[in-house]
């Protein structure tokens, strides 16, 4: 079997639009795309990267329960990551409810960082491996 290893990010956003328009590719990329001040998306932007194949990343918002693993089980491969994201989430000092999830192959994003700002708050967790 082949492994892998993801990239987590889990966040509290006040919206799922506001969410949305973090994450979602900019329609103007492709034509600017020889800018250096021109990002694919906010959120490659926060993590200083111009581009990342968007194809290699999974995100959403969900906002159904207090319960992660009700919020997020249905993303792909979620029974090998979820449980040891949840172990993360449990070891680490999170001061709010999370809401959304986006994880990237990892190497996607050279230098992973957490950003909060008054909007929302965006914690990098780490890299989990997974099997597919």
């Amino acid at each position: 079997m082949n492994t892998q290893i993801l990239d987590f990010w889990v966040g509290n956003f006040n919206s799922e639009e506001q969410f949305l328009q973090f994450v979602e590719e900019d329609d103007n990329y492709y034509l600017n795309e020889e800018d250096d001040d021109n990002y694919i998306s906010k959120f490659a932007e926060s993590q200083d990267t111009v581009w990342f194949d968007g194809d290699l990343a999974e995100y959403g918002f969900e906002n159904l329960s207090n319960n992660i693993y009700e919020n997020f089980s249905e993303y792909s491969f979620a029974d090998q990551w979820l449980p040891e994201l949840v172990h993360k989430i449990n070891l680490s000092e999170l001061k709010f409810e999370i809401n959304s999830l986006i994880f990237v192959s990892q190497g996607q994003i050279p230098k992973p960082v957490s950003v909060e700002n008054d909007e929302f708050s965006l914690v990098y967790m780490g890299g989990i491996e997974f099997e597919y």
